[in-house]
């Protein structure tokens, strides 16, 4: 009886395709499953502070391309009378921020898809400030985009210090904020009370002052690798919010 050789190698199997990889080519090396199932807080040092990076770097681009939109939309005269001759853009462009956000949400780990929703939903929300911000004065839209930056760094130093854990008031803060739409709601039919308009925009500066602390620690302990623009677009709102209730207040003293 006879056998055959032996090969002394291994057969050569082709390489690999680029799209069979588990790992996403988007500044790290880490694999997916990984991303999925881990949360920031588990992670070592360098990890953590490169999924922070991420996060940080794509908030700063969203709030660039803002005041640049912001800016060009409230600056021509033709986009705002067009804007106010044509009301009805201004439901078609909520809606479309609405669906590029809710989008980004259902693919925020499908890259580069998500990087391009969450510009989309970027230029129609800024489209909105800018309109919003095209009936107050200059003066006082440059006063409420500084404060709002303090405001927004002072808080996110002290959240990445504080032992204290602000992600439990989240349910409390969801229900005084659903009470805030609805007494947004009923102003709508009841406007000029300058007072009442105060005490609500100062208590929604407030609300969104602690998301910005709650969504920080979120980052930090919650979110999965792989949430960067889950993490970016709630910062981003938190912001934004913030921004317009402080624009409202200050209009409204600068007219008193």
């Amino acid at each position: 009886m006879s056998y055959s050789a032996i090969p002394d190698q291994p057969p050569n199997y082709p390489p690999a395709e680029e799209g069979q990889s588990r790992e996403r080519q988007f500044g790290d090396n880490v694999p997916d499953d990984f991303k999925y199932s881990v949360d920031v807080a588990s992670c070592e040092l360098p990890v953590r502070q490169l999924f922070i990076r991420k996060v940080y770097s794509l908030l700063t681009i969203q709030l660039m391309a803002s005041v640049l939109v912001g800016y060009i939309v409230r600056s021509s005269d033709p986009i705002l009378t067009w804007t106010l001759e044509n009301p009805w853009i201004l439901i078609v462009n909520l809606f479309a921020s609405i669906g590029f956000m809710v989008a980004a949400f259902f693919k925020a780990r499908s890259y580069p898809v998500n990087l391009a929703l969450l510009g989309g939903f970027t230029v129609f929300e800024s489209f909105t400030l800018g309109i919003a911000c095209a009936f107050v004065e200059s003066t006082v839209v440059i006063e409420a985009i500084l404060l709002t930056l303090i405001i927004f760094i002072g808080l996110t130093l002290f959240a990445f210090q504080t032992k204290y854990d602000f992600i439990s008031w989240q349910g409390t803060l969801g229900m005084i904020l659903w009470g805030l739409i609805g007494w947004g709601f009923i102003m709508i039919f009841f406007p000029g009370n300058k007072g009442i308009e105060n005490v609500y925009s100062f208590i929604g500066a407030i609300v969104f002052s602690v998301y910005i602390i709650i969504d920080t620690q979120k980052i930090m302990k919650t979110c999965h690798l792989d949430d960067e623009v889950i993490a970016t677009i709630s910062l981003y709102l938190d912001i934004i919010n913030l921004f317009l209730f402080i624009l409202r207040l200050l209009n409204n003293n600068r007219e008193n």
